[in-house]
This record gives structure tokens, C-alpha cells and sequence, in this order.
């Protein structure tokens, strides 16, 4: 009897630790191996401006004129063997879901992370390339490619030359801006916005350092990193909004230029998010860019991920995600109120890791 009794509790405790993996692999709470630029290697230029690259090995023009600017599988949850359809209602992949439709979820959500710039790149180790996630082998070889190769491969348009391109050390911090804005504009919200919001308060940071002002310039940095934030937000994309929060919170980050102390309730941020909106559209317009989804019409793979995505949100930023409900426009802000499924999300993930806090008590 106690050894059934200790097998039991030995299958359950398995079951809730994948669990616990595949929640996580789906929800932003992986910890993050991606390089971390040191702030004199993110110094920009305070404008965005209509230029061209400049290297001694070769140009390509990109406009920018923004002034305003997998994890494990999860087992068949033996408690709650009634599964739902995937076209219907469900909330938890890993709970609601049975495994065919597991796997549909993770295909949809794959296809569309890539369509979405959701890629990594491969972690270097001296001259070795260690992939922590599947999507990096599809920047991996522009990691390796010679300068003059990978310029050539960013000249006609290779997607993920250019993410890799963010990763290298050996493009400087204007060519990797005007990477990152070209990449939004092809639809991409994911990488390059996050980059593109490090730079901005990185840059904040830094002016606010010299004169412990908050100055016009500084106000400038604020918004765009808001705009950003924004973009993604409004368009299906979390990770913007965990890189805003992440640095805003982070002990170095000044308190004074948390933007709901340095910019208020009463600020400009409709008009910057609006410029970044018309900036967008004109170019895609003038290029007769047509993005492999509309970004208006994401598919419910990826409205589920954003779900569980807001949920880690809360969980980890829940007084500085309000903050930032407030300060975003109206509508976009919106987006970021927990559901019934988002609480039920947050609720689930809490609920596992009292089991496994409690399994490891016992041990």
C-alpha cells in the first residue's frame, strides 16, 4: 500500500514539473541567454532620419523617417481526460487541449513566431555556437558568414540575416537601428522591437546620467520606447512590452524616468504611436510590401500565446503593468486587462508551483 501511495505521488509530482515546463515554454518565463549590450555599445543618434547604410564594404537604403516618433511535451492530463476542440473556447493548451491539437498549436504558433521576427540567435562560446532554442539553427549561419557575406545576404532582404545581424558585434549600433526599424516595417515585432526600445531608454538613461534633468531629448527617448511598446502590444506581441517593463524596473533604471513619473498621465503618446502607425503603413505602401499574415488577423494560436504571455506579465511586473495600462493609448491598454482566461492562467502556473515549493519542503 505505501508503495503505491509513493509511486502515485512520484507520477504526479512528474506530471505537474512538465506541466510547469510547457507552461513556460509558452508563456515568455524561459530565462534569457540572449547578449546583453553593454550601454556605451547602444549610444545612438538622437533622431531617425531618411539615410542609408554606410560601411566600407556596402550600402543598402532604408528609410526611416519616424521623427515623432520546443519544450517538452506535455502528457495527457489524467485528471481531466474531457479535452476540448481547438476551434473552441479553451484556455490552457497543456490542460484543454489533446495532443493532436497540441501539436497544431505548436506548428500555428511556430509559424507564426517566424513570421513575426520571434528568432533567436545561437549563444557563442569562444568559436563554438550553442542553440538553446530551435529557431536559432535558422540564424545560424549568418552568425558565422564573413562581414562582406552577411551584407550581402541584408541587401536582398534576407530576414533572417538581419536578425542574426542584431547578435554580431561586428555591426555598429546605427546600422543595427536601421536593421531593426526595416524589420518592423516587413512586419517583424517581435526582435527588433525589442532592440529598438533598449536603445531608446539605454539612451535616456545615459542623457538623464549627464545632467539629471529631465530634458526635451530625454522626453524623445521616452516616447519612442513607448511607441514601440505600443506597436507590439497593439499588433499580438508581448515581447516588446516584457523588454520595456524589465529595464524600467531594473534597479539601475533612474525611478525619476519611469515614464508615468517623468511623462504623467497627460502626455504625448498618441501622437508618437500615430507617427510610428503612418510611418509603417507609408513605406509599406510605397514598397508594395504584403506581410505573410495580416498583422490585424493573427491566428488563435497566437491570441492563446498572448494570453499566456500577459499572464507571466502580471505575475512579474503586476504594480508596473498597471503603470503602464495607464500611460499607453486608450485602446492599447486595453489589451493588457486580464481576462477570465489570463486569470485562470495565472492562477494554473501558481497553483504548480505551490506543488512543486511543497514537493521540495517534503524532500
Amino acid at each position: 500500500m505505501k508503495n503505491s501511495i509513493k509511486i502515485t505521488a512520484i507520477v504526479i509530482g512528474a506530471l505537474a514539473i512538465v506541466l510547469i515546463i510547457f507552461y513556460e515554454q509558452f508563456s515568455g518565463n524561459k530565462f534569457s541567454y540572449e547578449r546583453t549590450e553593454q550601454l556605451t555599445q547602444l549610444e545612438i543618434a538622437p533622431n531617425l532620419v531618411t539615410s542609408e547604410f554606410k560601411s566600407q564594404h556596402s550600402s543598402v537604403s532604408l528609410n526611416q523617417n519616424f521623427s515623432l516618433e520546443y519544450a517538452a511535451q506535455p502528457p495527457v492530463d489524467s485528471t481531466n481526460t474531457a479535452k476540448m476542440d481547438y476551434d473552441s473556447d479553451w484556455c490552457i493548451a497543456a490542460k484543454d487541449l489533446n495532443q493532436e491539437d497540441i501539436a497544431y498549436f505548436e506548428q500555428e504558433l511556430n509559424d507564426w513566431n517566424i513570421s513575426r521576427g520571434r528568432i533567436s540567435t545561437p549563444l557563442q562560446f569562444g568559436d563554438e555556437y550553442v542553440h538553446l532554442y530551435n529557431s536559432s539553427q535558422l540564424t545560424a549561419p549568418y552568425m558565422e558568414v564573413s562581414y562582406d557575406a552577411i551584407w550581402q545576404q541584408i541587401q536582398v532582404g534576407n530576414i533572417f540575416a538581419m536578425i542574426a545581424a542584431l547578435g554580431r558585434d561586428d555591426f555598429d549600433r546605427d546600422n543595427k537601428r536601421k536593421i531593426a526599424v526595416r524589420l518592423v516595417v516587413q512586419g517583424h515585432t517581435s526582435k527588433p522591437l525589442k532592440y529598438l526600445i533598449t536603445v531608446e531608454l539605454v539612451k535616456a538613461k545615459m542623457l538623464y546620467e549627464d545632467t539629471n534633468l529631465i530634458t526635451p531629448d530625454i522626453e524623445e527617448h521616452l516616447y519612442r520606447a513607448l511607441a514601440y511598446t505600443a506597436y507590439g502590444i497593439k499588433y499580438v506581441d508581448l515581447d516588446a512590452a516584457f523588454t520595456y517593463l524589465r529595464i524600467i524596473n531594473s534597479s539601475e533604471f533612474p525611478l525619476k524616468l519611469n515614464p508615468i513619473h517623468a511623462l504623467g498621465k497627460n502626455n504625448r503618446i498618441d501622437e508618437y504611436t500615430l507617427a510610428l502607425e503612418n510611418y509603417i503603413y507609408k513605406m509599406r505602401t510605397e514598397e508594395n510590401i504584403t506581410l505573410a499574415f495580416p498583422m490585424d488577423e493573427p491566428p488563435k494560436a497566437a491570441r492563446h500565446y498572448f494570453d499566456s504571455r500577459l499572464a507571466s506579465l502580471y505575475r512579474e511586473f503586476g504594480v508596473a503593468l498597471n503603470g503602464l495600462k495607464v500611460i499607453l493609448p486608450e485602446t492599447t491598454g486595453a489589451m493588457l486587462e486580464a481576462s477570465e482566461c489570463v486569470q485562470k492562467q495565472v492562477q494554473f502556473i501558481n497553483d504548480l508551483e505551490r506543488g512543486r515549493k511543497a514537493r521540495q519542503r517534503v524532500h
